[in-house]
C-alpha cells in the first residue's frame, strides 16, 4: 500500500510521523472519509465538495490552519499510484508536532506557527455498479456518552470504539446511539453511520408517492442532539423530499417498521434485528429499497454534487498539503 505523507507518496511501511505529534498525543486532528467509484465510464470521488465543506468547518472550529480544498487533487495523486478506482480514501489532518528544543510535548496549548501533519490512505471497495440493493447488518443500542461537539469530525474516536466494541460482544454489527438530552431519550447516531427510521402510518397518505403514503420517515436532526452531519445524509435529504429531520425518541425504535443506516461506505443499510430482536421479515424493507435507489441515482446524475457549492474556508489558511 502506499500512503500520502505531508506531500509525499510512499509505501506504509517507511511511512514515519513524530510520537511527539498532537494527533497521537491528544487526539488533536480532523478526519474525513471519502468513497470514490466508477460512474459514467470514468472514478469519480462521491459529493468530494460536501466532504471538503465539512472538513473545512471542522478545522475551522479546532482552529487548524489547512486548506482542505487540496484534497481532490491528492486524492486522485493517491488513487492512481494505488491502481484504484473502487476505494475508500481516508484523511487526517493533526495540528502537527512543537519543536521540543523551545515548546513541552504535552502543552494542553499548542505553541503558534504549527505545521499540520497530512495523512491519507486508500483500500478498495466493491465497485458500485455491483451494489443491487441495501445490505443488512444486526445492532445494538448503546449510550451515546460522547462529547458535546458532535457535528465535529474528530479523530478523537475513543468513544465510537468503545461502543462499536460493547455492541461487537453484543453479537452487533453496529451500534446506535442514543443520548440523555433536554429531559429526553434522543436518538443520535451510530458509531459511524447516519440513522433513518421509518415508522407505519396510521392511515395511508394517498396524496405521497410509495412508500410515504405508507410510513413516516425522518432521520434525527442536527438541532436535536450532538450528531455528524454525514454527507449521504445530507445528499438524501436534498433528494427525497419525503425524508424529514425532527427529534427521535429511543421509544420510536420500538415501534419502527424499518431502522436504517446511511453513511459513507455503508451507502444505505437495512437493520435486520435491534438488540436481538427481528426488524421487518429480515429482509431490505421498501424504505429502504427506495433511498437506495435515490442515492444510486443521485450519484449517476450527479446530484451527490451541489449545483453551486463553494467549500467552507473561514478560518483556513493557504497552506497546501504537505
Amino acid at each position: 500500500m502506499l500512503v500520502h505523507l505531508n506531500g509525499a507518496i510512499l509505501p506504509a511501511d517507511q511511512a514515519r510521523v513524530s510520537p511527539f505529534d498532537r494527533g497521537f498525543l491528544f487526539g488533536d486532528g480532523i478526519y474525513e472519509g471519502l468513497r470514490c467509484g466508477v460512474v459514467g465510464g470514468r472514478r469519480r470521488v462521491i459529493g468530494l465538495s460536501r466532504h471538503v465543506r465539512r472538513m473545512g468547518s471542522g478545522l475551522a472550529t479546532a482552529g487548524i490552519a489547512f486548506d482542505p480544498a487540496t484534497l481532490g487533487p491528492a486524492t486522485e495523486a493517491l488513487l492512481d499510484a494505488n491502481g484504484l478506482r473502487e476505494a475508500f480514501i481516508y484523511w487526517q489532518v493533526t495540528r502537527g508536532a512543537p519543536d521540543l528544543s523551545t515548546h513541552a510535548p504535552r502543552s494542553r496549548v499548542p505553541p503558534p506557527g504549527l505545521r499540520p501533519t497530512v495523512f491519507g490512505y486508500c483500500a478498495p471497495l466493491p465497485a458500485l455498479a455491483g451494489l443491487a440493493e441495501p445490505a443488512l447488518k444486526s445492532c445494538a443500542t448503546r449510550p451515546d456518552r460522547r462529547w458535546e461537539l458532535g457535528h465535529v469530525k474528530s479523530i478523537s474516536l475513543l468513544g465510537n470504539v468503545m461502543e462499536a466494541i460493547d455492541a461487537a460482544e453484543r453479537g452487533a454489527d453496529e451500534a446506535i446511539l442514543v443520548r440523555d438530552h433536554a429531559r429526553r431519550r434522543l436518538v443520535t447516531e451510530g458509531t459511524y453511520t447516519n440513522v433513518v427510521i421509518a415508522t407505519a402510518r396510521s392511515a395511508p397518505a394517498g396524496h405521497l408517492p410509495p412508500p410515504f403514503d405508507r410510513y413516516e420517515v425522518a432521520t434525527p436532526s442536527l438541532a436535536s442532539a450532538p450528531l455528524l452531519a454525514g454527507v449521504t445524509r445530507e445528499i438524501l435529504l436534498e433528494v427525497e423530499p419525503n425524508l424529514t429531520e425532527g427529534a427521535i425518541d429511543a421509544a420510536d425504535l420500538d415501534r419502527a417498521a424499518e431502522i436504517i443506516l446511511v453513511g459513507t461506505t455503508t451507502m444505505v443499510t437495512s437493520v435486520s434485528r435491534l438488540d436481538g430482536r427481528p426488524i421487518g421479515d429480515g429482509r431490505p424493507g421498501p424504505v429502504a429499497g427506495h433511498l437506495f435507489r435515490r442515492l444510486m441515482d443521485a450519484i449517476r446524475t450527479g446530484a451527490d454534487e451541489p449545483a453551486c457549492d463553494t467549500p467552507a474556508r473561514r478560518g483556513t489558511s493557504s497552506a497546501r498539503v504537505g
